[in-house]
């Protein structure tokens, strides 16, 4: 049994008198770390990892603060900034993974101007609680002066001595030490994986707890900002294109909608468990059912999208690359020479224009989409000043407009239009409560995205009733699908019942009508927002020699898609899906991060 000496005693209580600001604010922090990691993030991890997790919280919150232990000068004023920017992070991550499901990176840092223009939305996920992440700094900056009067008497009285630089430089050595430990724990390997990779900050923090899972992601995004592909790497990027690209196999519905219009609608939030489906005795989206049984409907579609969240469908639907997990591609790449759908339809002599009733500078569109060959842009500046449903003009309004834009476009004509109406937070006003739901009876915001979607499905009614009226509707390739899936907790309504962390929460319906077909057919195999492209200039016989990561969808001979675990679709290489996969993503990033479309097709 360890005694301490009256000397001892002094010393750790000298100790304790200088550095309890430091103490209580490593304790404070790395509890509310814990709580978030395990009741916000709320990722099932492996017990092992997340122990690591909870220990790295500490760890880190504490070496943030070792410095401080030797300052004399205003040492209580820079621990309390600090701690309110530890809090500030945590009360960012927590907002933001509410509405992405994932936290912000250093890639981001480009687009937070766009957070003034998601502000509804953002503030619709803020709780009444999330101040409590600031207690312990309120209440560390109210007591600061009595307590630190309190422990001048206790010195005075104990005749303490008033600095302790062993005990200091003992406890930074010890943490500091454990720290390395821990790292090995985990593995040095994995953390150069880890920087390498630009793993997303959610599945770093499994290992290192959120504060080195930003420090990390910074370190990544710094490393890849400064530098640069080689000769060498240049040749082996394209080298390995050449080598595997897939070949551009043809269908048995090759060319039926050759010289055709194509028109292309993105569909917010529109989740496939919302499709041919009733509540209070009323169908959620007639007009989409009665679109899918006159077409290809592909019901078991899967969305993709990474750090550019919507912009991210926008990305892959056009340009059939995997979108970057940790950063905004159309923020921090959208001047990428890309290649893409309407890059290849305008060199086949079509008009390619883009359609959308929010502001163009929004996810950096108005350079992007220019970016991927899109010769007009129609945003919210050329719509007129219509009412406001969620986050931007209202789906009528915009679609009603857009037909005659289409009308007008010269032709054959390539039209992409993005609806915004179902946007969270999902606001019921006089035009959106068709359905009569009470939002009281289900859990939050779905009775109002029921109602949305149901608004939405409605304007795209009267949007093709207009198209057919202007001749354009039977005789056009008419693509619909969803960016993604509604945020939205477990849910039973009416014959829906939906499970977020099921398939239903990554599937959103893909439905194409061929020109001049009223026949449809359901499909099993399952898609991603890849296949798109591929699949669009199937159906219209068109050739490329761009690299595509998916394939046509009606293709099924041997070399028909194949399903990975972590459910993405892949052409096989090697015949390890999985590997083949990570590899193609790799690939993918590369090319986008430093810009290497032209070099991979020389």
């Amino acid at each position: 049994m360890i005694k301490l000496t009256k000397k001892a005693v002094k010393q750790l209580a000298t100790f304790a008198c200088n550095q309890y600001l430091i103490i209580f604010f490593v304790i404070a922090i790395g509890l509310k770390l814990y709580l978030f990691n395990t009741y916000v993030l709320k990722v099932v991890w492996p017990n092992e990892q997340y122990q690591y997790g909870i220990t790295f919280g500490y760890l880190s919150v504490a070496i943030l603060f070792l410095p401080l232990l030797f300052a004399k000068k205003r040492k209580n004023l820079i621990v309390l900034i600090i701690a309110a920017l530890i809090s500030l992070l945590i009360l960012i991550d927590n907002i933001y993974f509410s509405y992405f499901s994932s936290l912000p990176t250093a890639g981001l840092l480009s687009s937070a101007s766009q957070a003034s223009d998601v502000g509804l939305a953002i503030s619709g996920l803020i709780q009444w609680w999330m101040p409590l992440y600031f207690v312990d700094v309120v209440f560390a900056a109210v007591t600061l002066k009595p307590v630190a009067v309190l422990f001048d008497r206790l010195r005075g009285k104990f005749n303490l001595p008033s600095q302790n630089i062993k005990l200091s430089i003992g406890l930074t050595f010890i943490v500091l030490a454990y720290f390395c430990w821990s790292i090995c724990c985990v593995g040095f390997d994995k953390l150069a994986e880890v920087i390498d990779r630009g793993y997303d900050t959610v599945s770093t923090s499994q290992y290192y707890g959120i504060i080195m899972a930003h420090t990390i992601d910074v370190a990544r995004f710094i490393k890849e900002e400064t530098s640069h592909l080689s000769t060498d790497q240049e040749k082996e990027l394209s080298d390995w294109v050449e080598n595997n690209k897939p070949t551009q196999t043809a269908s048995l519905l090759n060319g039926v909608a050759k010289g055709k219009n194509v028109i292309m609608i993105q569909v917010e939030s529109l989740g496939g468990f919302a499709l041919n489906q009733k509540v209070n005795g009323k169908e959620v989206t007639p007009n989409l059912d009665k679109l899918t049984s006159e077409s290809q409907y592909f019901p078991n579609d899967r969305f993709m999208i990474g750090g550019g969240h919507t912009s991210d469908s926008d990305f892959v639907a056009n340009t059939s690359y995997f979108p970057l997990t940790d950063a905004a591609t159309f923020v921090l790449y959208g001047r990428d020479n890309f290649t893409s759908l309407p890059k290849v339809l305008t060199s086949n002599g079509y008009s390619a224009y883009v359609y959308h009733g929010y502001n163009r500078n929004f996810w950096n569109r108005d350079v992007a989409l220019s970016s991927l060959g899109y010769q007009k842009f129609y945003a919210a500046d050329n719509y007129s000043k219509g009412e406001k449903i969620n986050l931007g003009l209202n789906d009528g309004d915009f679609l009603s407009e857009t037909a005659n834009y289409i009308k007008n476009q010269p032709k054959p004509s390539f039209s992409f239009a993005i609806t915004l109406s179902s946007h969270v937070p999902f606001e019921i006003t006089d035009q959106t409560k068709a359905l009569g739901l009470k939002t009281e009876d289900y859990p939050n915001q779905v009775g109002g995205y029921l109602e949305n979607i149901n608004y939405t499905d409605r304007m795209l009614g009267k949007f093709f009733d207009k198209l057919k009226t202007d001749g354009l509707y039977n005789d056009s390739l008419v693509v619909v699908y969803g960016d993604h899936v509604p945020v939205l907790s477990s849910f039973t309504a009416g014959t829906i019942k939906y499970d977020p962390n099921s398939v239903q929460g990554k599937e959103v319906p893909l439905i194409i009508k061929l020109p001049n077909k009223t026949t449809g057919k359901i499909y099993k195999n399952q898609g991603t927002h890849l296949d798109i492209m591929p699949t669009v200039l199937d159906l219209m016989g068109i050739k490329t020699s761009s690299l595509m990561f998916g394939r046509s969808l009606f293709v099924t001979s041997n070399e028909s898609l194949k399903v990975c675990t972590d459910q993405l679709v892949t052409f096989s290489i090697t015949g390890d899906c999985k590997a083949d996969l990570k590899a193609e993503k790799s690939r993918a990033a590369k090319i986008i991060r430093y810009d290497q479309f032209n070099n991979i097709q020389k």
